[in-house]
């Protein structure tokens, strides 16, 4: 074959396959046409679906939903006692220290056998233990009295000569 059967057959085949092409194009174009109504419904008929089952899992979730809301307000209830009973029992803690430390401070009582417990649940502080004399046991009680303020004393110290 020559050069110039070979050009021919070239441009042949190239106008061919532009024809082809065209008709492509226009089938493509009409085909999208045709279909745009389907897809549309589709589309919808996907949201509406999508929309009931959204309802439907919110309706499902709501009983899980109030139980965990409860559930946390217990829990926050739970805590908050919690807190309040730490910060008495903190406060409790603290009020023995400064009794015991008050006791210690003052030459006049011998505080070696003098226990100094603090009940914060009922907000007493109990001295028990002995002591040389009875003017001994009323300082203890007063120094507790004093370090200790909204607190009842339970003054249980024996007096041993």
């Amino acid at each position: 074959m020559n050069v110039r059967t070979r050009a021919g057959l070239a441009v042949i085949a190239l106008a061919g396959v532009t024809v082809a092409c065209e008709n492509t194009r226009e089938g493509l174009e009409k085909d999208a046409k045709a279909n745009a109504p389907k897809v549309e419904r589709a589309a919808e008929q996907t949201a509406a679906t999508t929309r009931e089952v959204a309802r439907e899992v919110s309706k499902a979730a709501a009983p899980a939903v109030a139980a965990i809301r409860e559930g946390t307000a217990a829990a926050a209830q739970v805590a908050k006692a919690r807190m309040s009973e730490a910060g008495r029992a903190a406060d409790a803690a603290r009020q023995t220290a400064q009794i015991k430390a008050e006791l210690m401070a003052d030459a006049s009582i011998d505080s070696t056998t003098i226990d100094v417990d603090t009940r914060a649940d009922t907000q007493t502080v109990v001295l028990k233990g002995h002591v040389r004399s009875a003017a001994e046991k009323a300082s203890a009680e007063r120094i507790a009295a004093a370090k200790a303020p909204g607190f009842k004393v339970d003054n249980q110290l024996e007096v041993r000569r």
